[in-house]
């Protein structure tokens, strides 16, 4: 057991002797040991800094995104809102003063037909032709700016336009209601009439069809507008189809009124199949009156 003891203590005197005689190896391992933490934590801080700044640089280009989203909408809906003013200023001027016009016109033709004695028959081609021209104008006036829109609503107002279809043309044109019958504000119920008398406009253009078929399915948080023909159907510009047609400048006025209206358009028009397009709009409690509930306060 002494020989162990002493040989052991021998080894151990000879570590602490060598580590003695040589100070700059524990020095080096030190500094290098210093170095290797100090590089490990500037790399955890480059890499901190890189994800922060990417972070920042994608919350900037986020903000502006939503800047410049923010700006098309508004210069989107200046430009709509100037439109629908020209419309009723045009309407206005049709019905008040054209209209009016032809009106006067017409009886003053009545009167010299009794004053000069003139045959009923030789002027009545000369009424008929202006009873038709007063009615054009009247119909130009009512869809630039419908007064059933603006006294009856939204539904009164597409059903209106149904019913002149079914009188003025040979195409079959029904109009469906169900669900909770509700009021938009005004802005968004002309936007929503505009979007569905577009599409209308473009199955009676070009759809060469013989029926045309508007569904409107309402609840208290949905409105659910749905246009059917069954047309010839067409090539959705985003999958083909002519942009720069009249059919495309139609269904791009569609979208701009449905971006600002925030509702989701589906387009299904398979050729030689007809077309359906659906408008779903979700509704809000600041945006929308139950029309049972006004009914009960009454």
């Amino acid at each position: 057991m002494n020989f162990y003891r002493t040989e052991h203590e021998r080894i151990f005197d000879g570590l602490d002797e060598s580590i003695i005689m040589e100070p700059g190896i524990s020095e080096f391992y030190l500094m290098f040991a210093i170095a290797t933490m100090g590089m490990l934590m500037l790399v955890i801080a480059i890499i901190f800094f890189m994800v922060f700044y990417q972070k920042k640089m994608l919350q900037e280009q986020l903000r502006r995104q939503m800047m410049e989203a923010e700006f098309q909408k508004r210069m989107l809906k200046a430009a709509l809102d100037s439109q629908e003013n020209e419309r009723r200023r045009l309407a206005a001027d049709l019905h008040d003063s054209i209209g009016a016009m032809l009106s006067t016109i017409r009886v003053g033709l009545s009167t010299l037909t009794r004053r000069t004695g003139i045959a009923e028959a030789d002027i009545t081609p000369t009424k008929l032709l202006l009873d038709d021209t007063i009615e054009s104008v009247r119909a130009i006036s009512r869809n630039l700016m419908p007064s059933t829109l603006e006294k009856f609503g939204l539904n009164q107002a597409i059903k209106e336009m149904c019913e002149r279809i079914n009188t003025t043309s040979s195409i079959v044109a029904t109009f469906n209601e169900s669900g909770t019958p509700v009021s938009l504000n005004k802005e968004k119920e002309v936007m929503l009439f505009r979007v569905v008398q577009e599409l209308v406009n473009n199955a009676l253009k070009h759809a060469e069809a013989s029926e045309i078929k508007v569904d409107i399915d309402s609840t208290e948080h949905n409105l659910h507008i749905s246009v059917a023909d069954n047309g010839k159907g067409f090539d959705h510009p985003d999958h083909g189809g002519d942009k720069n047609g009249a059919r495309g400048l139609d269904l791009f006025n569609i979208d701009n009124q449905s971006r600002l209206l925030a509702a989701e358009v589906k387009f299904t028009a398979p050729k030689r199949e007809g077309t359906h397009i659906s408008i779903d709009l979700e509704l809000t409690e600041e945006l929308n009156e139950v029309h049972t509930e006004a009914g009960s306060s009454v």
